[in-house]
C-alpha cells in the first residue's frame, strides 16, 4: 500500500440501546495519498465521525478493510503500530487530557509506546513549541481555555510524532479565534512537517482551506473533489443538507437578484471581493 489511508468496501453497523442495528457506513471506497490535507462534511449522521474512528482502529469494519500505512486495522497484532502512525484529536479535548500538568499530559502518548525519558522530554518540547503552548508547559490543564487546551491535546499528539493526524470536529467547541488557531497550526504542521491531516468539520470555511473535499452523506461517499469543485455545487449541496461558503453564497444571491452571470467560484473573502470588484467595473464600463 502507497496510500496512507485506503478504505475498500468500507462498511461498519452499530446496535443502539433497544439492539436495533444500523448502518452508519455502506461500502465507502476512500483513499488518502500521505501527506494530503482532506476534509470530511457531511451532516449529522452522515457516517463522518465514524470514518475518523476507523482510521484509528477505535472501530473496526462490518464489512470491507480499511487500511492505514499499509496496515490492515483487523490485524490484532498492528493495532498500536497503527496508533502511532495514525492518532486522533476528538471534538472535546477535556476527553482527552489525563494528567494535572500540561507537559505531562503531552508526555503520556509517548511514555506508554516505550520512548526514552531523554528522547520524551525532547518531543514534548518540539510539540509544546509547535502549538504556542511551552510557556504553559508547568500550567494545569483544567485552568487553560478551551483553544489552549485543545492545542495541548494536539502537542499530546505530535508528541507520538505520527504520519497522520484525524480530527474530529476539533474546533466545534472553540470561539472564531481559537478556531483561527488551530486551523493556523493544522496548515503548518501540513506545510513544514508534511503531516497527513484528515478534518472532521461542519465549517465551510475550514474545509475550503483543505487540498480535498470528501462528502459523506447516509453512510456513502457522494461526492469527492478540490473545495472549488465540491463548493461551486451549491444546489447538490443543500440537498446534502450542506452549505457553501459564504463568499459563493453573495455572489449566488447576486446573480439571482441582479440577473448577472458573476462566477461562482470564491472560495475566500479576498476571492469574492475581486470577482464583485471586476464585475462592478465592468458595469461601470457599460
Amino acid at each position: 500500500m502507497s496510500d496512507m489511508i485506503h478504505a475498500e468496501n468500507l462498511t461498519f453497523r452499530y446496535t443502539d440501546f433497544s439492539r436495533a442495528t444500523h448502518l452508519a457506513l455502506d461500502g465507502v471506497n476512500l483513499t488518502i495519498p500521505y501527506g494530503q490535507f482532506t476534509a470530511i462534511l457531511g451532516r449529522n449522521g452522515s457516517g463522518k465521525s465514524t470514518f475518523a474512528r476507523m482510521c484509528n482502529a477505535i472501530n473496526l469494519p462490518s464489512g470491507g478493510r480499511i487500511w492505514v500505512d499499509g496496515m490492515d486495522t483487523m490485524d490484532e497484532e498492528q493495532l498500536w503500530d497503527i496508533r502511532r502512525a495514525c492518532s486522533m484529536v476528538f471534538q472535546n479535548p477535556d476527553n482527552q487530557i489525563v494528567a494535572t500538568v500540561v507537559e505531562e499530559d503531552a508526555a503520556f502518548g509517548p511514555e506508554n509506546m516505550g520512548v526514552e525519558p531523554k528522547e520524551i522530554r525532547s518531543r514534548v518540547y518540539q510539540a509544546l513549541k509547535m502549538v504556542g503552548m511551552y510557556d504553559y508547559h508547568l500550567h494545569a490543564p483544567h485552568l487553560l481555555s478551551g483553544g489552549q487546551k485543545q492545542r495541548v491535546a494536539i502537542a499530546g499528539v505530535l508528541a507520538m510524532k505520527p504520519k497522520c493526524i484525524v480530527l474530529d470536529e476539533p474546533t466545534a467547541m472553540l470561539d472564531p479565534q481559537g478556531r483561527a488557531d488551530i486551523m493556523r497550526i493544522l496548515h503548518e504542521l501540513h506545510e513544514k512537517q508534511h503531516i497527513t491531516i484528515i478534518l472532521i468539520t461542519h465549517h465551510m470555511d475550514e474545509a475550503v482551506q483543505a487540498q480535498r473535499v470528501a462528502v459523506l452523506d447516509g453512510g456513502h461517499l457522494v461526492m469527492d473533489g478540490t473545495p472549488r469543485e465540491i463548493f461551486t455545487q451549491t444546489k447538490r449541496l443543500r440537498a446534502l443538507g450542506l452549505e457553501a461558503p459564504q463568499s459563493i453564497e453573495l455572489l449566488e444571491r447576486i446573480n439571482q437578484t441582479a440577473g448577472e452571470q458573476i462566477p461562482m467560484d470564491a472560495l475566500t473573502v479576498t476571492e469574492c471581493a475581486d470577482r464583485l470588484e471586476a464585475w462592478l467595473k465592468g458595469g461601470a464600463q457599460k
